[in-house]
């Protein structure tokens, strides 16, 4: 049956287990968190104990068949677990031989499925695809899908992550914390948990975030272009340079800055046809951990005409160009190209 985050964390929590988990999703880091949270009901905090199974990708259905039938060693129950179930490279007999296996699980053991290295829909004949839909009806079996989160959520989380380390992070800096990380739910929980070793107790400051949290290229590209766009020259140079400082490839920069305008001309043609953020985040299918890329944009093409945008797009394709075709040292091309940024810029 299907379930909710919300509900398979209250079941877990008063006990109440299923014999069969189907775990999938775009929050990776919650799949592998509530694959923790039934071992640790099923097995005890000891996931590497005899009881547990551990199946990967392919395997026999004799192998699945056995690991599943097998009793349990010293204790009432054992658990399987198997990451990344791909039944599209199976055959049509041996994927109906899995979901029968799996429709049948002895009582003392509990099968956990995750996917984390494929999507349901990934394959060209989609029986993993075909596969959930059947096991939304089939009772033995709790099937949950982790979608992204937004930015809010992930600030609470963090807030509490803090909170639970003995230190305190405002929701301002939560915030800001989720969107230099890209609300990247793993990577926010590292840093979280990076910023209170240092802190120890009390405030988490913004100093903080900026010292020691790890620069993401997206981020720094949005600086970067927020720089320009403000007519910071010194300030977009200095990110610049500490891109480079990083071995970032020259291509690797072009590209997601040229990224970054090709949401501002979207934007743009947005707000000229009267169409809010949210739909715009809908019509060019942007990931929802990445709608505030488009209210951000939405705030810089305040300030930006149209033809600027335009120009700007052209100057960065020709800039890939001689990236692309020449041998000319790609650090002069692109501290030109942000030198030309800015005086087309003020040309409009």
């Amino acid at each position: 049956m299907k379930t909710t985050e919300e509900k398979l964390a209250t079941d877990l929590k008063s006990g109440v287990l299923s014999q069969l988990y189907y775990f999938y999703g775009e929050e990776v880091f919650l799949t592998e968190m509530y694959v923790n949270k039934v071992l640790d009901k099923v097995i005890g905090k000891n996931h590497d104990d005899i009881n547990v199974i551990r199946l990967n990708g392919t395997f026999s259905i004799d192998t699945l068949y056995d690991s599943v039938e097998s009793l349990p060693m010293f204790a009432e129950s054992k658990a399987v677990v198997i990451n990344d179930l791909d039944l599209d490279k199976y055959s049509d007999e041996d994927s109906d031989k899995i979901a029968e296996i799996l429709e049948n699980i002895p009582p003392e053991c509990t099968v956990i499925v995750y996917l984390t290295g494929i999507t349901p829909s990934g394959g060209k004949k989609n029986r993993n695809k075909s596969y959930i839909t059947k096991l939304t009806k089939q009772k033995n079996c709790s099937l949950c899908e982790f979608t992204q989160l937004d930015a809010n959520k992930i600030a609470e989380l963090v807030i509490k992550k803090a909170a639970k380390n003995g230190c305190v992070i405002s929701r301002a800096n939560a915030l800001y914390l989720v969107n230099s990380n890209l609300c990247n739910l793993t990577l926010c929980s590292i840093e979280t948990e990076k910023l209170c070793c240092y802190r120890q107790s009390g405030e988490i400051t913004k100093e903080d975030i900026d010292a020691l949290t790890v620069k993401q290229l997206d981020t720094s590209i949005y600086a970067l272009s927020n720089a320009i766009t403000k007519g910071n020259k010194k300030e977009a140079l200095l990110i610049l340079d500490d891109l480079f400082a990083q071995r970032i490839e020259p291509i690797a920069i072009l590209a997601a800055l040229s990224s970054n305008y090709l949401d501002f001309y979207r934007a743009a043609v947005a707000r000229d046809n009267s169409v809010t953020p949210g739909q715009c985040t809908e019509d060019f299918a942007y990931a929802k951990n990445r709608a505030f890329v488009v209210s951000k944009a939405f705030n810089a093409v305040a300030r930006l005409s149209p033809e600027y945008i335009r120009k700007a797009i052209k100057i960065l394709f020709d800039a890939d160009m001689k990236l692309k075709t020449t041998s000319i040292n790609g650090r002069m091309v692109l501290q030109q190209t942000v030198v030309m940024l800015f005086d087309t810029q003020n040309t409009f």
